[in-house]
């Protein structure tokens, strides 16, 4: 995911729980040593297939988009609008099997 400063990009992976459990690892590369970690409860909106993370997670939103094969998530902005920051294909985090 983009980042400003002398960050080179977030390094993002969440893990979301059939509970509606998720742990979610965030590292800037470049700047942090190592990831940290959230762990929370997320709601899921299924009428825009969106998620969202609770407090721990600093309410962080993310579409699910099912593109038949592979499952991804499309973090948007806290408005649940796509995110305006940087090209498109950085806000996508792509399902690792």
């Amino acid at each position: 995911m983009p980042c400003g400063g002398a960050c080179i990009g977030i390094k993002t992976k969440i893990t979301l729980s059939a509970d509606k459990t998720y742990l979610l690892f965030s590292q800037a590369k470049g700047r942090d040593a190592k990831a940290a970690q959230y762990a929370g409860t997320f709601y899921l909106d299924a009428s825009k297939n969106v998620i969202t993370l609770d407090a721990e997670g600093d309410h962080l939103k993310f579409e699910i988009i099912d593109d038949g094969a592979y499952g991804m998530l499309k973090k948007l902005d806290k408005f649940g609008n796509e995110e305006k920051g940087g090209p498109h294909a950085r806000y996508l985090l792509h399902k690792v099997k």
